[in-house]
């Protein structure tokens, strides 16, 4: 299973968007009465129209689908369902690389459409890692989250670190920064990326939201939990439930490992290393391995015939009728993983049929066991 946290609703959209059928997106913005929105539309070469635009009173997204007539002027539904047809919003080129119209409601009501090309440059900058990449990548996503602002929270007291907590109003997505425990170059390098994390997180709740809007509702309910600091990693675990319209609600926890010295992302290998010499697995500018031969011929066989040792009964099915069986190498070649005080947790990876039996409490390696493993020796363990 792709754990990614990017949700087939989102995927599909992104997909069509980089179609050879479409044109560059265009970003737009402008009024519907007196209103401001920002919009992406998409015109392919045989006529058929999508995009999707914002409010920016609200910034939840309208999904917006339809066909150029032979006039050029373009006839789109919102939030249309399932062989549903309807024109809400009708616009017509104005000559300059922009487009004038019409939106009517449902009842009836008329306001005046007028929009213009809004240039990438014109947005404002930012020194938020993932809001950065946003802007030069989907400047229509960060439009959306430009404007809004973190509400500060409760302060949580984990070991002798101190954390504070930041809430995302719209989407309710909560991370927390630490506030006491680290040196202050390490605390502001370790906040960074949980800010740019939260940004992320927030951004994917809007995605959901938009992949639910065919059918006019979604659910997202996320949950982030500290698992382990200590002076060189920062461990916790992001568990995300979501309904965002595919054909089945999912869940997925997604966590956080860091190497707080240096601010980067762990791998897997720089805490448990089965293979020879140093770890040395390939993997691309986004950190996923270019072939998976380590995962699924040492890594997989070696965590399930371990963890059958430890946990011999927990391993098996309970009874005929029980399909959490634990056994099979492939469950565990791609595990999620996060640190604890008592070792390292790994979640396996089953088909959707038994998605129930993800997650399993016990499923740890102990400390003793995995410093005879260790992938980076520099890594401090318990």
């Amino acid at each position: 299973m792709n754990r990614q946290h990017v949700f087939g609703c989102t995927a599909a959209l992104l997909g069509a968007l980089a179609s050879p059928a479409h044109a560059v997106p265009q970003l737009l913005q402008g009024q519907i009465g007196g209103a401001a929105v920002v919009m992406e539309l998409n015109v392919a070469q045989d006529g058929k129209t999508d995009g999707r635009y914002f409010y920016r009173k609200y910034h939840r997204d309208i999904a917006l689908d339809g066909q150029r007539g032979t006039d050029g002027s373009v006839a789109l539904g919102e939030n249309l369902g399932y062989n549903e047809s309807r024109t809400d919003l009708t616009l017509r080129p104005d000559g300059k690389g922009g487009w004038k119209g019409v939106w009517r409601g449902k009842k009836g009501s008329a306001q005046t459409v007028t929009l213009s090309p809004l240039a990438v440059t014109s947005l404002p900058t930012s020194d938020i890692a993932s809001l950065a990449k946003l802007r030069q990548q989907h400047p229509y996503e960060f439009s959306r989250l430009a404007d809004l602002t973190l509400q500060q929270g409760n302060l949580q007291h984990f070991g002798r670190y101190t954390l504070r907590w930041w809430k995302e109003p719209i989407s309710k997505v909560r991370f927390f920064r630490v506030v006491d425990g680290y040196p202050a170059a390490v605390q502001d390098r370790v906040n960074r990326v949980l800010e740019s994390r939260q940004w992320e997180e927030v951004n994917g709740y809007f995605g959901c939201a938009l992949g639910g809007a065919h059918r006019g509702e979604f659910e997202y309910d996320q949950t982030v939990t500290p698992r382990y600091l200590t002076d060189r990693v920062l461990s916790a675990s992001v568990f995300t439930s979501y309904d965002c319209g595919g054909a089945h609600p999912d869940f997925g926890d997604q966590p956080i490992n860091l190497d707080v010295q240096t601010g980067h992302q762990l791998q897997l290998e720089d805490v448990l290393w089965l293979g020879q010499g140093a770890p040395n697995i390939p993997r691309d500018a986004d950190g996923y391995p270019q072939n998976y031969d380590y995962q699924n011929k040492v890594l997989g066989p070696w965590l399930a015939k371990t963890l059958l040792q430890l946990y011999p009964k927990l391993m098996a099915p309970k009874d005929k009728d029980d399909d959490c069986d634990y056994r099979s190498s492939g469950l565990w070649a791609l595990p999620s993983w996060y640190l604890l005080p008592q070792g390292l947790y790994l979640g396996p990876s089953f088909p959707r049929v038994a998605r129930a039996c993800e997650y399993p409490e016990w499923s740890i390696l102990p400390w003793k066991l995995v410093k005879q493993h260790r992938g980076d020796p520099g890594l401090s363990l318990p």
